[in-house]
């Protein structure tokens, strides 16, 4: 009885001690670049992707990015002292466009899908 009882301090004592860090959020120590490529487009169809960046003063900024007609590519660079970020991309014929989220640094993709509607959403807490 009295192994037990030590054995159950031992184990409240570790416990109690324990230090969870693990929960805790990591530096971002990159940027990362979100970016979408279509098929080949008609002149004619628009295209736009607009971000709004939250940096960690609280602050806000808006990037409108251009469509690279040579590569069928649209992209931003999220920089590292942003906190969180929400995009709108918009094509005007509803075309299937492949987005991907990853590191700048390390290539390491966050988040990738499809979109085949009008207008596609994402937003994003680091």
């Amino acid at each position: 009885m009295k192994k037990i009882f030590l054995l159950l301090i031992a184990i409240l004592s570790f416990t109690a001690c324990s230090n969870d860090d693990s929960k805790e959020q990591q530096p971002i120590s990159q940027s990362h670049i979100v970016g979408f490529t279509t098929e080949t487009l008609q002149a004619w169809v628009s295209i736009s992707l607009t971000t709004t960046l939250t940096f960690k003063d609280g602050t806000q900024s808006t990037i409108d990015s251009d469509y690279d007609s040579t590569q069928n590519t649209i992209s931003v660079e999220i920089p590292e002292d942003v906190v969180s970020f929400e995009l709108d991309f918009y094509i005007e014929d509803s075309s299937e466009a492949q987005m991907r989220f990853y590191g700048s640094v390390d290539d390491t993709t966050i988040h990738q899908e499809t979109t085949t509607g009008q207008l596609f959403e994402y937003q994003y807490i680091f």
